[in-house]
């Protein structure tokens, strides 16, 4: 019988920071969406204004996780339910705003579907395989 592994809270929060950071440009255009900031400014100026907070976040929050290694390396858990949970919401809010970046970029409301659909499914995928090896998670049985 194969063990499965344990991961420590400093391996858990990369993983959440990475895939936050990653999808952090889509949620500020969900933001910049819902706020109709479009009719205000360019949209070439609303992804780069998002570009630029990610790319500071993402730097302050690297340098927090690196600086704090130490206390969170010591600490496990049987299961990170919490932190799976917001790593679901920063999913669902990333397809979200790849569709708004969608209809930033001109493409038909007609076609929506098309796009959300097989990113749902992708990342649905991505998100069993995570939740399965790093959060002690099955997403079949919940």
């Amino acid at each position: 019988m194969k063990r499965k592994k344990v991961y420590n809270l400093f391996q858990i929060n990369l993983i959440v920071f990475y895939s936050f950071s990653v999808m952090l440009v889509p949620i500020l255009l969900v933001i910049a969406y819902i706020l109709d900031l479009q009719t205000v400014t360019s949209v070439t100026n609303i992804i780069l204004i998002a570009t630029i907070i990610t790319a500071v976040i993402f730097a302050l929050g690297t340098l927090y996780i690196f600086l704090t290694r130490d206390r969170f390396e010591r600490k496990l858990k049987a299961s990170y339910q919490r932190e799976f949970l917001s790593l679901i919401i920063i999913a669902a809010f990333g397809i979200l705003g790849i569709s708004v970046l969608f209809i930033y970029l001109g493409g038909p409301l007609f076609y929506i579907p098309h796009v959300i659909i097989p990113l749902f499914l992708f990342t649905y995928l991505i998100l069993f395989i995570v939740g399965e090896k790093y959060f002690s998670m099955n997403l079949l049985r919940r």
